[in-house]
């Protein structure tokens, strides 16, 4: 069996932290606290304020002087 895609979500909302129920099962997300999720749950809350998932671009790194 293939590892699945995973990706990681930040919650930021209001709440000291929300439970939400993913097809594949309920998922605790704790308030500032990245939790790795599936790429399809994840893109399922890609809409959502609420929740931040790191951008896929990367940012080059300060160059030193």
């Amino acid at each position: 069996m293939s590892k699945a895609s995973t990706k990681t979500v930040t919650y930021s909302g209001g709440s000291d932290g929300v439970v939400i129920h993913f097809a594949t099962g309920p998922v605790e997300f704790l308030h500032g606290v990245p939790v790795e999720v599936s790429a399809e749950d994840a893109k399922s809350l890609a809409g959502n304020p609420d929740f931040q998932a790191p951008k896929a671009t990367t940012t080059p790194k300060p160059e030193e002087g």
